[in-house]
């Protein structure tokens, strides 16, 4: 638990790219990210502006505070700190920045818990060397580490490193790797974008454990809970081999330190070979990380391609919905007793490693009425998978936060502001700023109510031992 309180983490969750905006002020220069949303400016809102959180910083971290948030889960702009990726000092501009939401965090009773890197390394690194496809990536990502440590390691208990790795290798646009590569180009560099980001991760978790040994470092997982559509076993393996490979293999790597042989494996069958150095294995086994984040939103629903095919997992399985669910526009289930068992799996394989889920939220098309946004679905979404979450602690499992996706509205990485997820409202479209006036939904005053009212599982954590 939380040393500054006892209390359980309430929190909310957001991105740097997605909500600060101010693309190229005090210094920043251009992500990856931001150059690949400057693709489709003329389809959707692209991260210019986004809902200009590094004007509004202030008035937003007083609306978290009034709806009584216990933490904040955000992400450092990499490029905000290093604007080319590679300089000898930081950029102090977009260092005071973070001080700046750090201190008034703090102020506010709020935890902060910092992502280091959210999708979004300096475009000048891509262009310089490729990015996390060179080995060259590793040092720069460790020397940036270690400036966030040694700028707000004293101010911050809770860090992630990298979030949802996986996301990243199975869309390598996101990576800054070409779209006019072969299939067997883009995986090759994928995957060795992936084994750099392991290397560099593990020596930064080491790093960081020595030096804040009381503090807490991990990785923030996307987590497929992945079920099989059918009772065949065919469709109940192609469900393990989905849940292994994208999610089991990253927590497996950064808490155990050893790439797990099914991973090898597949690579393997699809003739994907991985450079390595022959001191990795030993810089794996000793740069662990001691807490995990998990992004949650939905169950995965599979089944086994009736035709055999070859390729990685994602070519051999099929995804299907269950009619009898619920689901989004953008066909994500409403599915929270999914939460608890996959919950209950983490514990199942590692025990009581403290867990923070990072990420888990219902995505609305919405429409301001009255000053008002009356998102039922969101509020049913969030209580029904806060019960399945207090159940998951009853079970015995160690979640000390939950930060759902997302405080405010923001930038949507595929469907810009059409797809909102926040609990405060951003008047503005994709294509119009509007007011940009925050407006609460009434979903945010739900989640106060659940906050104020979260006696119960303190206590209950409590009487758990923890």
């Amino acid at each position: 638990m939380n040393k500054r309180s006892s209390e359980f983490l309430w929190g909310a969750s957001t991105s740097a790219f997605q909500v600060e905006g101010a693309y190229n002020i005090d210094g920043k220069e251009l992500s990856i990210a931001d150059v690949r949303s400057f693709k489709n400016s003329e389809k959707q809102l692209d991260t210019k502006v986004s809902v200009d959180h590094y004007h509004h910083l202030e008035e937003d971290v007083s609306l978290m505070k009034e709806l009584g948030l216990k933490s904040y889960r955000f992400s450092i702009s990499w490029p905000r700190i290093f604007p080319k990726g590679d300089e000898k000092n930081p950029n102090k501009k977009g260092l005071e920045f973070y001080h700046k939401l750090i201190d008034l965090l703090i102020k506010s009773g709020i935890e902060p818990i910092i992502t280091m890197y959210h999708f979004d390394q300096p475009y000048q690194l891509i262009e310089k060397y490729g990015g996390w496809v060179s080995r060259d990536s590793i040092h720069d990502f460790v020397k940036y580490a270690e400036c966030l440590f040694e700028e707000f390691a004293g101010k911050v208990k809770y860090w992630l490193t990298i979030n949802e790795q996986a996301v990243l290798v199975v869309a390598p646009d996101m990576l800054g790797i070409e779209s006019n590569l072969s299939r067997e180009e883009k995986l090759e560099r994928a995957y060795q974008s992936n084994y750099h980001m392991w290397i560099a991760q593990a020596i930064v978790y080491k790093l960081f454990r020595q030096k804040y040994p009381q503090n807490f470092i991990g990785p923030a997982v996307s987590y497929l809970t992945t079920l099989p559509a059918t009772m065949n076993s065919e469709d109940m393996l192609a469900a393990k081999e989905l849940e292994d490979f994208y999610s089991f293999s990253q927590m497996e790597v950064a808490l155990k330190g050893k790439i797990p042989k099914y991973f090898e494996k597949e690579l393997e069958n699809n003739n994907v070979y991985v450079v390595q150095e022959p001191e990795d294995e030993k810089t794996l086994s000793e740069g662990t990380a001691n807490y995990l984040g998990v992004n949650w939103y939905c169950t995965t629903i599979v089944e086994s391609k009736a035709e055999k095919c070859n390729g990685v997992i994602f070519e051999r399985i099929k995804r299907v919905n269950n009619d009898h669910l619920k689901h989004t526009d953008w066909g994500w289930n409403f599915d929270p007793v999914g939460l608890r068992y996959g919950l209950r799996q983490l514990a199942d394989r590692y025990g009581d490693i403290p867990i923070i889920i990072t990420e888990c939220g219902w995505s609305e098309k919405e429409e301001l009425q009255n000053e008002r946004v009356h998102d039922n679905d969101r509020i049913k979404y969030l209580g029904e998978h806060i019960t399945q979450m207090e159940l998951a602690i009853s079970d015995g499992v160690n979640v000390i936060s939950f930060n759902p996706w997302s405080f405010i509205d923001l930038l949507s990485v595929g469907d810009g502001m059409e797809k909102r997820y926040g609990m405060v409202y951003v008047d503005r479209t994709d294509f119009d700023e509007k007011t940009m006036k925050r407006y609460r939904k009434d979903s945010f005053f739900f989640y106060q109510d659940i906050i104020k009212q979260h006696k119960n599982l303190d206590n209950q954590k409590e009487n758990n031992g923890d």
